[in-house]
Parts: structure tokens; C-alpha cells; sequence
């Protein structure tokens, strides 16, 4: 658990915290700092990084009507102070999924707003700056070398239909912007306000709220809304269907290769069966692909690319297979060297017994705990796929969807593989450490 833990918080830090602005990635990079900060609010960005010990801006609507509550710049004025403030609806919007199937596009649907928030604030108090609160941006637009200096100006429209104007030329801390709501001869039913400090939300922050979604894969994708748990059961088939063949082969072929090469230890066949090997890692993984590729082209273009055809799959099996089997034949045959000096591998030999007998039902066994390591931490290569190879070959994989998750900085989808990845890492370790109790008698577990 703790190992996982630790794997969610580098992700989270990295993701969120080292990669910088995620809001202007999905609205745009000349978004508005409201724009920005209303696409935050939706996705709970917003909100404080690990502990929430903060408090923000209200304004309150108490007036009755069917009207909209809303805060912003007059037209034409030159202010700035709605989007220097960021203020958003203080409640999140109602989730609403649109269509019959469970896993059909969620839109959000807003409910009836009667009141505002700006951004979280530590320590936020009425003698705070207005620039800790604004995150240094000017409450008023540059005006041009002729124009007059604008006024920052906040006009509220009320529920009731009713709108007034507040002048905050003379705001410097929070406690003036407050008191220039509150105080306005106009104002017939607003509240401006600092949110109390309440120690009840204190887990109520980004990081929880990503330990959260991650673990009940709850994460929705920023590109189409859909749920991470439907984007993995309509992706995983295709990775398994390279990874898993690719692994059975890539180890049958190993084990095999390296058993033989490792019996005739110094003669012709191993010398060959190592100077393959040690070429086949020298050759570096792109070129395996690129190359099996064009061979393909000249070949059959059709299945040198895409999933049109269930015969598109043969290339990219076959190339890592090809590609994995000098580094497998390598660490094979290290440990099979091991055991073939025995005193029973020669007794084996001096009452002729077969060579498969000695190298398979002997040899082999005796070989099998880093064999089994080996192989049981592949696992999640298995459900995660190829990165490389699939984007390669454009297969709609796991592999490809963590990249493109990378590239569009769709963050919940990219916390979601990654802990799905880290759960199945973790119990492959488990699984191996088993597995030794199994294949070594002396082994006990306690």
C-alpha cells in the first residue's frame, strides 16, 4: 500500500503540480483567467493541493427571482476585476448523463446560482492584499497612450432582475472590496464575505480527491467525458492481443534457446547462440520497427499498419518477439550455466538419459525462481501494452492511449493507468514471492 501511495503522489505532483497551467491545455492558452477558472471549478482544480486549510471570496444572492446571479465587467469599461478575481459559481455543476448506456457522454447541467466564489486563499483575512486574491492581475485593462485610465468596475445582476455597480478604485485589501460591496447604496440583497475556516474540508483538496478517483478508476476523460472503466474494457483487448502472444513466445523460444545453447556450454552452438543474442540487443528497438515495417510495405501494405485486418497483428508480435528474444536467451542461459556443472546433471548424463529429459524436467526446475520473477513482473506490460509499438503500428491500445493521455495532458486518464499500473506491479511482486514456496520446497512462507 505504501508502495502505491508513493507512486500516486510523484504522479500527483508531477501531473498536477511540476506541469504547470492544465486549465489552459483544455480551454486554451488565451482562455480568461474566469474561463480558467471556471473549466478548474468543474474538474475540482480549483481546489487547495494537498490539505485544504484555505478559504476564499463569497458573494451571496438573498434576493427571490428566476433571474441568474452574475458578477462582471460593464461593457466597454475597460475593467478587469470579474476576471482578475476568477469568480465562479460556489457550487459544482450537476452532472448529467446524456443517453441510455451507463457509460454515455456526461454533460454538466448548472444549477440555479445565488452565489460566487474566487479563488482559494491561505490565511485570507480583510487586511490580505487584493493582489494575493487577483493573483497579481490588474483590476483594470491597459488603456491606450490616449485614453483615459478605465475604473475598475464590478457590475452584479441580480436574481430578482435588479443590477448595481461597484467602484473599487479605492481597494487595497480584501476587507475594502468587502465593505465596497456591502456598503453600496445600490446593493438590495448581496454578501460579500470570506468563507469560514472550516477544518471539517480538511481533506478536501486536489491531491484526496486524486487518491480518490484513481482508486475507483472515477476518473472522466477531458477530451470526450467518458469513464475511465469503459475506456480500458474497449482498449485492453487489443493490447493483449500483441502482449500476450509476444510474452508466451518470447519465453518458449527463450527458455528453449538458452537451455540448449547453455548445455553445449564452449562449443560451436553456444558460441553462435551468444553472438546472436548479444547482436540482437545491440540493435536498438526502433530499428526493429521501423525496418519489419517497410519489409511489410513491400510485401503487404495492408497489414503493415492499422487493425483492418486480424492478420495486422503478426507484424508487431513478431518483431518483439524477435526483438526480446537476444536479452531473454542472455539472462536464460546466465542461470541455466548454473545448474548444468551440477553432480546431478552428470549422473543424469552418465545413465543416458536424454538431452530434453535432463534440460527440461531437471535443469529447468531447479532454475525457476528467477525464471518466475523474470516473468511474473511482465505482467504489466501485458495490460498496459506497448507505448512504443502500438502508437507505432496504430493499434488502439492501452500503450497508445497512455501516450495521447501524455500529449493532450488529459490528466485522469493518465492517474488512472498509472495506479492501475502500479496495483499490478505490487501484485506481481506478491505473486512472485509466492510462487518461490511453490518451485522451492525449502522456501516457507510465514
Amino acid at each position: 500500500m505504501l508502495t502505491i501511495f508513493g507512486v500516486m503522489l510523484i504522479t500527483f505532483l508531477l501531473f498536477r503540480v511540476v506541469a504547470g497551467d492544465i486549465a489552459a491545455s483544455n480551454v486554451g492558452v488565451r482562455a480568461t483567467e474566469q474561463e480558467k477558472a471556471k473549466w478548474e471549478h468543474l474538474h475540482g482544480y480549483d481546489l487547495p493541493p494537498i490539505f485544504n486549510v484555505h478559504q476564499r471570496l463569497i458573494l451571496q444572492d438573498n434576493t427571490e427571482g428566476k433571474g441568474t446571479f452574475d458578477a462582471r465587467a460593464p461593457k466597454d469599461s475597460g475593467s478587469n476585476v470579474a476576471n482578475a478575481l476568477a469568480l465562479v459559481m460556489a457550487s459544482t455543476p450537476t452532472p448529467k448523463v446524456v443517453g441510455s448506456d451507463e457509460d454515455a457522454a456526461v454533460q454538466t447541467e448548472a444549477p440555479g446560482n445565488r452565489e460566487l466564489a474566487g479563488r482559494y486563499v491561505w490565511r485570507l483575512s480583510e487586511k490580505t492584499p487584493l493582489l494575493a486574491v487577483t493573483k497579481g492581475s490588474p483590476l483594470t485593462d491597459r488603456p491606450s497612450p490616449k485614453a483615459p485610465q478605465p475604473k475598475p468596475l464590478l457590475e452584479f445582476e441580480l436574481t430578482d432582475g435588479s443590477t448595481f455597480t461597484v467602484d473599487l478604485s479605492k481597494a487595497v485589501t480584501v476587507g475594502d472590496l468587502l465593505h465596497a460591496i456591502n456598503d453600496h447604496p445600490g446593493n438590495k440583497g448581496v454578501k460579500a464575505e470570506i468563507s469560514p475556516n472550516d477544518y471539517h474540508s480538511l481533506l478536501d483538496s486536489q491531491f484526496f480527491h486524486h487518491l480518490y478517483d484513481s482508486a475507483l478508476f472515477q476518473g472522466l476523460s477531458f477530451r470526450d467525458n467518458r469513464k475511465l472503466t469503459s475506456i480500458i474494457a474497449e482498449k485492453a483487448p487489443y493490447s493483449l492481443a500483441i502482449t500476450v502472444p509476444a510474452m508466451a513466445f518470447e519465453f518458449i523460444l527463450g527458455l528453449a534457446i538458452a537451455a540448449v545453447v547453455a548445455y553445449y556450454r564452449g562449443r560451436a552452438v553456444d558460441k553462435v547462440g551468444v553472438l546472436l543474442s548479444v547482436l540482437g540487443m545491440c540493435v536498438p528497438f526502433l530499428a526493429f520497427m521501423i525496418y519489419g515495417q517497410y519489409l511489410m510495405f513491400l510485401i503487404a501494405p495492408r497489414h503493415a499498419y492499422g487493425i483492418f485486418d486480424r492478420v495486422n497483428i503478426y507484424l508487431p508480435v513478431t518483431i518483439m518477439v524477435v526483438a526480446g528474444l537476444g536479452g531473454m536467451v542472455r539472462f536464460y542461459r546466465t542461470i541455466i550455466l548454473d545448474e548444468t556443472t551440477r553432480d546431478y546433471v552428470r549422473t543424469a548424463k552418465a545413465k543416458g538419459l536424454p538431452l530434453p529429459t535432463i534440460l527440461f524436467k531437471h535443469v529447468l526446475r531447479n532454475c525457476m525462481l528467477p525464471i518466475m520473477t523474470n516473468l511474473i513482473l511482465t505482467i504489466p506490460f501485458l495490460i498496459m501494452g506497448s507505448l512504443l509499438v502500438e502508437s507505432y503500428f496504430g493499434i488502439p491500445g492501452l500503450g497508445d492511449l497512455m501516450i495521447t493521455s501524455i500529449s493532450n495532458r488529459n490528466e485522469p486518464i493518465m492517474s488512472g493507468m498509472v495506479f492501475l499500473t502500479a496495483v499490478i506491479y505490487t501484485v506481481g511482486v506478491l505473486l512472485t514471492d509466492i510462487s518461490y514456496a511453490i518451485f522451492d520446497p525449502r522456501i516457507r512462507l510465514n
